[in-house]
């Protein structure tokens, strides 16, 4: 029977990230309230927090970027016109974009900003120092149209695994006007619902444009689920305490990795890597119906062809 020793791992990893910001906060603090006294920086920082963090255990061919997804109307492969009738599109600015660089190349980079192609994508973030309700329609909006510019086939003709799909924060802000604290289990309630609300506004819903993590780093997450064998999904609720708070970053550096694993596999062999042994669930919040499972080609939305100047998301 194997020991603890990767859990226990990864659990001082991310206790080291939360003492990193802490120490942030004790250089900066703010007069008025919790976190340091420059709020635009502040938010800047945990989004340059998590990328270092997440460029330190993924492979070297992944990049922890931000910036664009374009989705050139061009010819892909060898003479392939599957893009004949389709516009240029562009995502919203975006957080973090994990990208191939080893096999993609981009449009235009600037330092760590990138006007990135869909196929190189394996995982895009919205990155927030605290979640808001308000802050969950919009960014899962953005998110899914960028996450729709993505499908693609691999050279065997098999449809790629879409990118995974992320809207983190270091701690959260639910309910702070309320005399009795909410729990945990009702913000990822409340978290559902704002998706729900989101994902039933879809004429046809895929379940890869659903994000597949909603949360906090420190304190509680939703995880998207299939639902038996029905065309429906759930979000299993999970919450943290001091030695399972590295859970949620297991979890995303796990999917991260199937991703660039499965769409490289004929060249690479995946490796065992993280440890989420026995992890249970405490609410299982659902189901939400979907008519597809991979985001149809045919089906995508379209955006006006020249680039957004602002970020789509809301305040850090």
């Amino acid at each position: 029977m194997a020991d603890e020793r990767i859990k226990k791992y990864w659990s001082r990893e991310m206790d080291a990230l939360l003492e990193t910001y802490e120490q942030f906060q004790t250089l900066l603090p703010s007069e008025k309230d919790c976190g340091a006294a420059h709020r635009g920086e502040d938010g800047r920082y945990v989004e340059h927090l998590v990328r270092e963090y997440l460029r330190r255990y993924l492979p070297k061919d992944l990049e922890v970027l931000t910036g664009f997804i374009l989705r050139p109307a061009v010819l892909c492969g060898k003479n392939n016109r599957s893009r004949k009738k389709d516009e240029h599109q562009i995502s919203g600015q975006l957080d973090i974009i994990v990208y191939d660089t080893a096999h993609y190349p981009v449009y235009q980079r600037f330092g760590e900003s990138i006007i990135a192609l869909p196929e190189g994508v394996a995982a895009i973030f919205s990155v927030k120092k605290y979640l808001r309700p308000e802050y969950i329609e919009p960014e899962a909006e953005s998110i899914l149209h960028a996450a729709r510019l993505c499908p693609h086939k691999l050279g065997n003709g098999k449809m790629a695994k879409s990118p995974f799909t992320a809207l983190i924060s270091i701690k959260d802000k639910y309910g702070e006007q309320n005399q009795i604290p909410l729990t945990k289990e009702e913000k990822g309630k409340k978290t559902y619902e704002k998706l729900s609300m989101v994902y039933q506004k879809r004429e046809k819903l895929c379940y890869d444009e659903m994000l597949d993590f909603v949360g906090s780093l420190t304190e509680w997450g939703l995880y998207k689920d299939y639902f038996g064998g029905k065309k429906e999904a759930k979000y299993l609720f999970f919450e943290y305490d001091a030695e399972k708070r590295s859970f949620g970053f297991q979890l995303m550096i796990q999917k991260i990795l199937d991703v660039y694993y499965q769409n490289t596999s004929n060249l690479i062999v995946r490796p065992g890597f993280v440890d989420n042994r026995k992890e249970q669930f405490h609410k299982s919040f659902g189901p939400i119906s979907y008519q597809c499972g991979e985001i149809d080609l045919s089906r995508r939305t379209k955006r006006n062809k020249k680039a957004p100047t602002i970020q789509t998301g809301g305040q850090k």
